[in-house]
């Protein structure tokens, strides 16, 4: 397939303040504090007002940035009409996704250290890491409600590369050096391949993504926080779910707050509207912040509770995900 190139827009999922000493390499990252189940964030005065600015600002302590995963209306909708048009160019159909084959993704590791070697996961890491997503696209993650989605991923590649720089790489939304320069030199494969780089991501963020829709091939993939990985200790976001949420984005899904109460949210039918506030860090199952019935997908692996909170996608995200596919990433087409 043709190769989309488009303008490069990092998706970025950040933590809440809850301080993290992951090591003396890494800077003490700042989350926003809220346990799952209680849906009080620790600082809500200046959570909210910049919840409300345009570029959906996310703050930890001693940080300001964008988390531009959350597209304002006209982006989501510009991107929603741009896959129209490549599905139409390809000829694929909502109706044929029932008849989807299994696919199989060849994930690219690309794990970046100080020289000295600090830093590092470990290959039972990387393994954890890949079964959380298997399980997670599987179904298997939740006792149930959850989808099991065509995709499971096996390792392609390992490669463990020493640099300092890259290795404290920073939002891109501030400096894209370290972005730019370390995929240019590691990418590898096609846009079926998921490149993961794996390093001590500074800024207080845990993992971003590219959308299929919104990217190159050089830029393709997922950044993840080191310590976001299972046994990491960027607690609670140490259970390798970092990893599941940014390869949603990966695979074209938004987050369930997009357009917050506002149509057509998320583009996804069965996840009920979530306002986009302080209540997209909480675990309350009892939430229900718009009109609209359902109350708050709390659970979702697209929204922003803690790893051990996040466990499901929903049967339309799944569908979303396979038409994605094979709009966007896949050599072969999906025929009526």
């Amino acid at each position: 397939m043709a190769a989309p190139v488009h303008r490069r827009s990092p998706r970025i999922r950040v933590a809440r303040p809850v301080t993290l000493l992951i090591s003396l390499a890494l800077v003490a990252l700042s989350l926003v504090a809220a346990t799952a189940g209680t849906g009080r964030a620790s600082s809500t005065s200046e959570l909210s007002e910049c919840l409300g600015t345009p570029n959906r600002v996310r703050v930890g302590a001693g940080r300001q940035g964008s988390d531009p995963n959350s597209l304002s209306a006209g982006e989501a909708a510009a991107s929603e009409s741009k896959s129209a048009q490549q599905r139409q160019a390809r000829g694929i159909t909502p109706n044929a996704m029932s008849k989807a084959p299994e696919v199989i993704i060849d994930v690219r590791w690309h794990v970046i250290t100080k020289r000295n070697g600090t830093g590092a996961v470990s290959l039972a890491q990387i393994r954890e890491q890949l079964a959380v997503l298997n399980d997670a696209f599987a179904g298997r993650a939740a006792a149930a409600g959850s989808a099991n989605t065509i995709f499971r991923f096996q390792t392609k590649t390992i490669r463990y590369t020493a640099n300092n720089d890259w290795y404290n790489w920073s939002d891109p939304d501030v400096d894209p050096s370290d972005n730019d320069e370390a995929k240019a030199a590691l990418h590898r494969g096609g846009f079926d391949d998921l490149n993961i780089y794996i390093t001590g991501l500074a800024d207080g963020l845990l993992g971003y993504a590219t959308f299929p829709f919104d990217t190159t091939l050089t830029d393709d993939g997922i950044v993840l926080l080191n310590e976001s990985l299972p046994g990491g200790t960027a607690a609670p976001y140490n259970d390798g779910d970092t990893a599941t949420h940014e390869v949603g984005h990966w695979l074209g899904l938004f987050h369930t707050f997009e357009n917050g109460c506002s149509y057509p949210g998320d583009y996804v039918g069965d996840t009920p509207y979530q306002d986009d506030g302080d209540n997209i860090f909480s675990c309350e199952e009892s939430l229900n912040t718009c009109p609209q019935p359902g109350r708050d997908p709390v659970h979702n692996f697209m929204s922003y509770g803690d790893d051990p909170c996040l466990n499901r996608f929903t049967r339309d995200q799944s569908q979303r995900m396979t038409l994605t596919w094979f709009t966007w990433r896949s050599d072969t087409t999906l025929l009526p």
